[in-house]
């Protein structure tokens, strides 16, 4: 009767971790700058700009007042997501997929008909959540993809091996954060994908003739 009871208490534990992963795949899809774009300046960013209904449309194309508080409030989704459910559940693996879970619903939103933003706000929220450091480690990954390789898919790509180098070193567990690595690629990296253009091109260095181009909203 012990172990019957230790096996179904084992059961309930799995089904609330699953439980609050799912719950923050919810919070994560729900997209704060297409909100604000239609309440502050009346627009729909799935239909202006690059369509990409996240804070860098929202600041070309309606506000830059109100893009930095959607940029903010997609920033504290990623941090809360990790944050919160590691402060209530005390599992480090339970937070870190919690954490992916916010950036994949920020990126492919059922409130959208999934689709959703490029997650790169929600991810830094995540990274900083995990330890405040990361950000730089992150930082030097994306810059040298951006001002080196001209290229955001490459500068998206270094900075997620970057930051997760740095955490897999500070917590001497390069496993977990391998795995971390291979999840937070396969989340971002199809977002950062330009379809107007040959797949090819899209990871080709010196992609963009100029390090403004990389920050101009695009059709994609």
């Amino acid at each position: 009767m012990g172990a019957m009871g230790t096996m179904q208490s084992s059961i309930y534990i799995w089904a609330a971790y699953i439980g609050i992963i799912i719950i923050c795949y919810f919070i994560g899809a729900v997209p704060f700058c297409y909100i604000i774009g239609r309440l502050a300046g009346g627009k729909k960013l799935t239909e202006i700009g690059d369509k990409n209904p996240g804070g860098w449309n929202l600041i070309f194309n309606v506000s830059k007042f109100w893009g930095i508080i959607g940029l903010i409030f997609d920033i504290a989704k990623g941090y809360l997501s990790f944050f919160l459910v590691f402060k209530f559940t005390g599992n480090w693996i339970i937070a870190l997929l919690a954490g992916c879970a916010c950036i994949l619903g920020h990126n492919y939103s059922p409130y959208l008909k999934f689709t959703g933003g490029k997650g790169i706000a929600s991810m830094i929220g995540f990274l900083i959540a995990i330890h405040p450091l990361t950000i730089i480690a992150f930082a030097i990954g994306i810059l040298f993809g951006l001002f080196v390789l001209r290229n955001m898919v490459w500068g998206i790509f270094l900075g997620i091996i970057t930051a997760t180098i740095f955490l897999g070193i500070y917590y001497l567990d390069p496993l977990t954060y391998i795995a971390l690595a291979i999840i937070l690629t396969l989340i971002m990296i199809p977002k950062q994908i330009n379809r107007s253009i040959k797949l090819s091109k899209n990871f080709q260095f010196r992609k963009e003739s100029s390090v403004k181009d990389l920050f101009t909203p695009k059709t994609r």
